[in-house]
């Protein structure tokens, strides 16, 4: 399901309520901040006031090292190109003790395993945690449903995994979790995390991404800051001897060589968030004249929608994706009817796994592309967490106590027994090691294991898929590219908690300018779309905003 399964193209915007820098240390290495500004009309926290609220950063020493080094504000991925020959044990003491069980809410996107007591993976993890996790598993494709209800009637579970893309569409969600969840800063904040090493090695500005109403209420699930890449069929460019382009002006030129309708293949499968990087829009606002200017009010970004418009014209946009913009574009690009394709880094492995069956099939990922050549790239800046696991308000000292424990036992990283469990299962009953060093899931391991304990908390990013020759070496290349030409945000290590009104027209706007690619609309009608969104939303939250700047001395 690549980084996100509700992964779109506009994806920051969308949830762009939280705009955070990554940074190991950002919250805490900033100047002086204006005052925690709370309420249900948005929240914007500065660094004096997070530093307050979250834990001190502090590196795990106990995993294993990795072949390829990360960076410490999670822009370069550790690398490791083998599987540990013996995982290490990162917790020994059981972390459930009061022999109360512990009932969850997660989310899924497979099949629903067997429940307790039929359930072999559950009986045995929850034997090693000292007590059982009761799970209801919800449908992730329509687990809005399951939160909102769940948030209406009041009566939350013990541990209550929410994804931050659903979150934006929860009017008011801030004022409801600081009424239903705990808040975590009195067990977590500065040196306390100490009796919870895995959590306290999240990254500060992932923590950063839980605080709602100037309270620290979810155990966020870090994630890399790239928003999306562009991929290519390599075997399809090697047949025809093309290189990757570097530019706009050679990707057009190499789109146009290798778009051969008569025998169905197109140069895209999907478009549109490429070509804005590379144009150097920025992911929402940028300073200009030490004025706020969004993103859709750039001239990039007006550029941006008529180069796209030009490569749906010239006939390169595979005709599903021009009739459907949710059209399945890894499919086109698996059966070779397009060459290049937009996604989440993550969606990388998944098509190697999805497709390692077709014969020749290679897709390689590009380096970020510049507007011409000698230009600078563009990368959106994507949120530093993504979900987020919450625990109910009003348990007793311990209860809560116990339910980090859970969260930091489910937190152990990559080359733990830990790791294997909770991913996997148990060696030998659920999965076992094929020459590679690769789990490969047992005929029960499919049945019973299922993504549900890694959802009681996060864990540590890791490149790890070396099944796949050369894909670990090339993404850590690829990050270590792309690192410096990620957007400087002006909120860079600030956490604000938009207005939620003032996000309601991201979607129209989406729909808007797809509509022009489309030539639904004339690209000349984009500067009075501007002009109502302005007069809509845009004005409002350039106000806000703006006081968010200032009280942080950012403009």
């Amino acid at each position: 399901m690549g980084d996100n399964p509700s992964r779109s193209l506009f994806r920051l915007d969308r949830r762009s309520l939280f705009q955070v820098g990554a940074g190991a240390a950002a919250a805490t290495s900033l100047a002086a901040c204006g005052e925690l500004d709370e309420g249900p009309e948005g929240t914007a926290a500065g660094s004096d006031e997070l530093a307050e609220l979250l834990p001190t950063y502090t590196p795990y020493e106990g995993g294993i090292a990795p072949d390829l080094p990360g960076q410490a504000d999670g822009t370069v991925t550790p690398g490791f190109l083998s599987r540990p020959a013996e995982p290490v044990q990162a917790i020994a003491e059981p972390p459930m003790t009061t022999g109360e069980d512990i009932t969850a809410i997660t989310p899924l996107w497979n099949p629903t395993p067997p429940g307790l007591p039929d359930n072999s993976y559950f009986t045995t993890v929850n034997g090693i945690l000292g007590g059982t996790v009761v799970f209801n598993i919800a449908d992730g494709n329509n687990y809005l449903d399951k939160i909102t209800t769940t948030l209406a009637g009041g009566d939350v579970p013990d541990m209550f995994q929410i994804p931050g893309w659903e979150i934006v569409n929860i009017s008011d969600f801030g004022e409801a979790a600081n009424e239903l969840f705990a808040d975590l800063s009195p067990y977590l904040a500065g040196d306390k995390a100490k009796d919870y090493p895995l959590l306290a090695s999240y990254p500060t500005a992932a923590w950063a991404m839980g605080v709602f109403g100037g309270k620290l209420l979810g155990i966020p699930w870090e994630r890399s800051p790239y928003t999306n890449a562009l991929f290519t069929r390599q075997d399809i460019l090697d047949e025809l001897g093309l290189e990757h382009p570097t530019n706009l002006e050679e990707l057009l030129a190499i789109a146009e060589e290798v778009n051969d309708p008569s025998n169905n293949r197109w140069a895209f499968a999907s478009l549109d968030q490429t070509v804005q990087e590379a144009m150097g829009v920025p992911t929402l606002w940028r300073i200009e004249d030490g004025k706020l200017v969004h993103k859709f009010e750039t001239q990039a970004f007006a550029d941006a929608i008529e180069f796209t418009r030009q490569a749906f014209d010239k006939g390169l946009v595979h005709p599903d994706y021009v009739a459907d913009r949710s059209t399945n574009a890894k499919e086109l690009i698996g059966s070779g009817q397009a060459v290049f394709f937009e996604d989440g880094v993550g969606a990388w492995h998944e098509m190697f796994q999805t497709y390692r069956g077709v014969e020749g099939f290679d897709l390689q990922i590009v380096d970020p592309l510049a507007r011409e050549a000698g230009g600078a790239a563009t990368i959106w800046r994507d949120d530093p967490a993504g979900m987020f696991t919450f625990i109910k308000k009003d348990l007793s000292e311990e209860r809560v106590k116990e339910c980090l424990r859970v969260a930091n036992w489910c937190s152990a990283p990559y080359g733990t027994v830990e790791y294997d469990l909770v991913s996997d299962g148990v060696e030998g009953v659920h999965f076992t090691v094929d020459a590679e060093g690769v789990p490969q899931r047992t005929e029960l391991g499919q049945t019973e294991v299922a993504p549900t304990y890694m959802f009681l908390s996060g864990r540590a990013n890791a490149n790890n898929k070396f099944q796949y020759p050369g894909m670990v070496e090339r993404l850590h290349e690829w990050e270590t590219t792309a690192a410096p030409a990620l957007d400087d945000s002006p909120f860079q290590g600030l956490r604000v908690e938009m207005p939620s009104d003032l996000s309601a027209e991201n979607e129209p706007m989406k729909d808007a300018f797809h509509e022009i690619y489309r030539g639904q609309r004339e690209v000349a009608d984009w500067p009075g779309i501007v002009d109502d969104w302005r007069a809509k939303v845009g004005d409002s939250a350039r106000e806000y905003y703006t006081g968010v700047a200032e009280d942080n001395d950012r403009l």
